[in-house]
């Protein structure tokens, strides 16, 4: 079936057209979905998210856009990864998909998220008729609690469509983990906190002269927005320890 029905409602965006400005999150099928599923998808998509099925797998990346340009729109398009499991999407994904790691350009893909399908999806997960019946994948690589330093380790939750779309961004953006959705912490971003200490994707320039405590930032690498996530989560960690430590 085809991923690329447009919205009924045309206040929205029109997800059968590519946009050069987008930046899509990837979308594997490991099994063929009925039109219904991709119907939850659009209805429950955050208008500031844009998802794009990933309807070719050749190796070569100008031939891979044109060829999913080429499938917007359309009835029956190809499934290249029908039968397929997460760890092979995943490496997909990481050769072929993602932002360069020491690139600040725009990118057409994601970084550290990507969305797959699996039959499992399309079993109804509420029984109440006004909740998603539908689940979908969500899966990160992006830094996480608990991890070492060095490790790079894909995390993939099972999520209502509603929760998992709703979450995209965060997730992407590094202001939440991926534990942190499976557990449902909801954290309320302060746009005088991130003024003042802009998340992982901006990187110190240099500093403001009138205001030698601020700095200038500009756009992180993704590696450079990986490690700088990395050394907040260990000082969440180790502030966490210490208040553990001194409730004792």
């Amino acid at each position: 079936m085809s991923a690329q029905s447009s919205p009924q409602d045309t206040s929205e965006k029109d997800r059968s057209i590519w946009d050069d400005t987008e930046t899509y999150y990837p979308l594997f099928c490991l099994a063929d979905a009925p039109q219904d599923y991709f119907d939850e998808i659009n209805a429950n998509c955050p208008g500031q998210a844009s998802w794009l099925e990933i309807s070719s797998n050749t190796q070569d990346y100008p031939q891979l856009l044109s060829e999913i340009k080429s499938h917007l729109g359309k009835d029956n398009i190809p499934i290249p990864f029908l039968g397929s499991t997460v760890p092979s999407v995943y490496a997909y994904f990481k050769d072929h998909l993602r932002q360069p790691e020491d690139s600040i350009s725009h990118h057409p893909f994601t970084h550290f998220t990507f969305l797959a399908v699996d039959a499992e999806c399309f079993r109804p997960s509420s029984s109440d008729s006004k909740k998603s019946s539908y689940t979908i994948l969500l899966c990160s690589d992006a830094p996480d609690f608990h991890e070492s330093d060095d490790s790079v380790r894909l995390k993939t939750l099972r999520l209502p469509i509603p929760a998992a779309l709703e979450d995209l961004d965060m997730v992407e953006g590094l202001l939440m983990t991926p534990s942190e959705v499976y557990k449902g912490v909801f954290e309320e971003v302060n746009p005088e906190v991130l003024r003042i200490q802009p998340p992982a994707w901006f990187f110190p320039k240099e500093p403001i002269v009138d205001y030698p405590s601020e700095q200038v930032y500009r756009r992180s690498t993704p590696a450079e927005a990986r490690f700088r996530k990395k050394q907040g989560l260990r000082i969440a960690e180790t502030s966490q320890q210490e208040e553990g430590n001194a409730s004792e």
